[in-house]
């Protein structure tokens, strides 16, 4: 499966709080909201800034996981208007004790990236409403699926109904905090 999704950065013109209000009179359905404690590592074997690969531990309220995340998938020209990527999950017991064994194994830590995200349901996406430490306000517009123009087609349009402006963010937040930390060119 990919994971196809459009992050766009909240301008001082619009707000988290206003496009929760467009959602809500939607009838978009509200799935929460989350503390989110993510932690990423690099391979001994490999450099995942340069294969653009991610690999991450996440930590909520209810629950602990391991990532990996593919590399970006580009269209023909080397660009793209919204990140899709294979993407993998598993359920882990401790995080604690995942990262000794990365560790044990040469992984190393990069970085870290703290959120809170309110998620909604809406037209066939997961729209994710984010409060990123370090870097401000954004929304995510994504779709699970195998068709990228398809699920392209389905985040313009989501992004259109809610009023949502501004140019998609191919970076994610743990290259934005690495460039803004100067450790990303």
């Amino acid at each position: 499966m990919l994971e196809i999704e459009a992050k766009i950065k909240i301008d001082s013109g619009d707000s988290t709080a206003d496009i929760e209000k467009r959602l809500k009179s939607a009838g978009a359905v509200f799935l929460g909201t989350q503390k989110q404690n993510d932690s990423y590592y690099n391979a001994p074997h490999r450099d995942f800034a340069v294969t653009d690969e991610a690999l991450r531990i996440r930590v909520t309220e209810d629950k602990t996981e391991l990532t990996y995340k593919g590399a970006k998938i580009r269209d023909g020209s080397g660009k793209t208007d919204a990140k899709a990527r294979e993407e993998f999950n598993i359920g882990i017991e401790s995080a604690q004790t995942m990262e000794s064994v990365l560790l044990k194994l040469g992984f190393t830590k990069s970085s870290a990236v703290f959120k809170t995200r309110k998620e909604y349901s809406f037209a066939g996406t997961t729209v994710a409403l984010d409060e990123v430490t370090g870097l401000g306000s954004f929304v995510e517009i994504e779709v699970i699926g195998e068709d990228k123009d398809s699920a392209l087609r389905i985040i313009a349009d989501v992004k259109n109904r809610l009023g949502i402006k501004g140019e998609h963010i191919t970076l994610s937040y743990l290259e934005m905090i690495l460039k803004k930390e100067g450790l990303l060119n």
